[in-house]
């Protein structure tokens, strides 16, 4: 059964977890989560032509964001560092498309192989999980916008992300928007 729940409960939720969090807990707590619209609102804000990132909460163990994906926006092909990646669809649907990275040289010296490997398409209330630099998708709206929770436990700052021609770079991370209480 699903529940509306406020964002800040689901802050508190994964608080409770402990320091070190688990991606099994986190997607079990993010199972059947709704979150009441009114308490997301303020960290929904929308780009033409692309995604944003709006930081929620974020400490030592985690940081949650919400992603609000305009119609057609997708990210790039990138793993999760060394982060564990949880996240649940709040409304609309998203298509993860995974890729599997073999290096034809040493890093330094040549380009990735990037093979696509499949792809799903998730509706409202369900989740997908990743686990840090072997977990390579990228993920994009399906058919219109689309909003999801994510859940790096870590926080992550970094990763790689990757072009299908076998181009490569560390991507910094940054938020669209951070609440007050956060700065």
């Amino acid at each position: 059964m699903t529940t509306l729940h406020g964002i800040g409960d689901l802050v508190v939720a994964l608080r409770e977890l402990g320091s070190t969090l688990q991606p099994v807990k986190v997607a079990g707590t993010l199972r059947d989560v709704r979150i009441d619209e009114r308490t997301l609102a303020p960290y929904l804000t929308w780009a033409p032509g692309r995604y944003t990132r709006n930081l929620v909460a974020r400490d030592p163990s985690f940081e949650l964001i919400a992603i609000c994906w305009e119609h057609d926006a997708r990210s790039a092909i990138h793993d999760h560092a060394d982060s564990d990646c949880a996240f649940v669809l709040q409304s609309g649907a998203i298509t993860c498309e995974n890729f599997r990275i073999a290096w034809r040289e040493a890093r330094e010296n040549g380009p990735a192989e990037v093979r696509f490997t499949g792809a799903r398409t998730l509706r409202e209330g369900q989740i997908d999980m990743r686990s840090g630099h072997l977990s390579v998708h990228r993920v994009g709206s399906s058919g219109g916008r689309a909003v999801t929770l994510h859940v790096y436990a870590k926080p992550i700052d970094a990763c790689m992300t990757y072009g299908e021609d076998g181009t490569y770079a560390i991507s910094h991370s940054r938020y669209d928007t951070v609440p007050i209480s956060a700065s």
